[in-house]
């Protein structure tokens, strides 16, 4: 038996695994979900079975209804079916390795060759547990790019909510930093795929060019992301980006995500979307977005945008 989390969870060894926790019992001929899967759901309100007598593998076999929406077991084995559990919500909350199993099956025909088993469920599990667990992330995030881009105002607008037309040239570094509550939901499954996470992004405003370059360690040090800013409205902030781009790469590398950032949305474009965009993907950037800080327009979607990316490439899900 693998104990997770101080006993909180249990997995027996024996047992079969996918990456969503539903489980198979060989032995007994039994599919259901797994402890740490069970803690996965949020406030479980329906159960629906969506198989008769017959399942193939990895074939959508239940359907559970929670708070955040509907929840698609799929099965990890084909095989005729002996007995359907229609309590099996109810019962897994009490024993969810016996009573609480989704189907009994007659024969079992083939087995999903991916399955996690032995020796490889305790460090699945652990994983599995930090992610549901540990959920709460500080990220530094520098913005980088000439000072008339509106680094400042960017900054601002997405830690207090607020645009001032005659904000000071920065001296030297400016912070804040705001909370945010996101999900990250994985392409390969429906299940274990979604990583809830609280992500605090404490943003470093860079001074203009002659106050920077006596303080480019300490703004570097530590970085999980990057904004490289640019006005829409100003071709000059745009020509410009590659001596940031340079002096990112001779600090910190291309270690850290980095996302390009068309400010000024509010003003004349003289900087064409396309040729940003096309920058962005030559240089391997996560992502183009435009906004504008006078009117909020486009500031959250960036800093969510860069929070997933580096949440990603932390807990190694690129």
């Amino acid at each position: 038996m693998v104990t997770i989390a101080d006993g909180r969870y249990e997995l027996p060894e024996k047992l079969l695994y996918s990456s969503q926790h539903v489980y198979l019992d060989k032995s007994k001929k039994l599919v259901g979900l797994d402890q740490i899967g069970y803690a996965y759901l949020s406030n479980p309100t329906e159960f629906k079975i969506l198989v008769e007598e017959n399942v193939k593998m990895n074939e959508p076999i239940a359907a559970i209804t929670t708070d955040r929406g509907i929840t698609t077991l799929y099965s990890p084995c084909t095989g005729k079916i002996k007995t359907i559990n229609q309590n099996s919500l109810k019962d897994m909350e009490l024993d969810t390795y016996t009573k609480g199993y989704v189907l009994e099956f007659d024969s079992i025909t083939e087995v999903d060759p991916t399955l996690i088993t032995g020796e490889k469920v305790e460090q699945w599990a652990n994983h599995e547990v930090k992610t549901l667990l540990k959920n709460e992330y500080s990220f530094k995030i520098i913005e980088i790019g000439d000072s008339a881009a509106g680094k400042t105002a960017i900054k601002v607008r997405f830690t207090d909510d607020y645009f001032k037309h005659d904000l000071k040239t920065t001296l030297g570094v400016d912070f804040g930093s705001k909370e945010l509550k996101l999900e990250y939901l994985a392409d390969d499954t429906l299940f274990s795929g979604v990583y809830r996470f609280t992500a605090k992004m404490n943003v470093w405003d860079a001074a203009g060019q002659a106050h920077y370059d006596q303080i480019r360690g300490m703004y570097y040090r530590d970085a999980k992301g990057a904004l490289l800013c640019f006005d829409i409205n100003n071709p000059v902030s745009f020509q410009n980006l590659d001596k940031w781009v340079e002096d990112l790469d001779e600090n910190v590398g291309r270690k850290v995500p980095v996302l390009l950032v068309g400010n000024k949305l509010d003003l004349e474009r003289r900087v064409k979307f396309d040729d940003a965009k096309k920058y962005a993907e030559e240089r391997r950037f996560i992502g183009y977005v435009e906004c504008s800080a006078k009117t909020g327009v486009g500031i959250q979607d960036a800093f969510v945008k860069l929070a997933l990316e580096i949440y990603k490439k932390e807990e190694g899900l690129n």
